[in-house]
């Protein structure tokens, strides 16, 4: 029961309107701590989802390029 202390930091950080990135990091530190994971687990597992998901990150950093070539060109 204790692994679902990531969804209250979730409602706390969001409810205090902190950065949403360093909630969700937070959130995912603490449910990976509580689970019972060491440290370097848990950041090689944040390492593991960015590496597999970067390519989605190109479609949203070119398409404010195109964007601008369509308002422009």
């Amino acid at each position: 029961m204790l692994v679902l202390i990531g969804i209250a930091i979730i409602i706390a950080g969001f409810l205090l309107r902190f950065n949403p990135l360093l909630v969700i990091m937070a959130s995912a530190l603490a449910t990976g701590l509580a689970a019972g994971l060491d440290v370097t687990a848990i950041i090689a597992a944040f390492g593991k989802a960015f590496n597999d998901t970067r390519y989605v990150s190109i479609v949203w950093i070119v398409l404010p390029v195109i964007g601008l070539l369509e308002a422009y060109g």
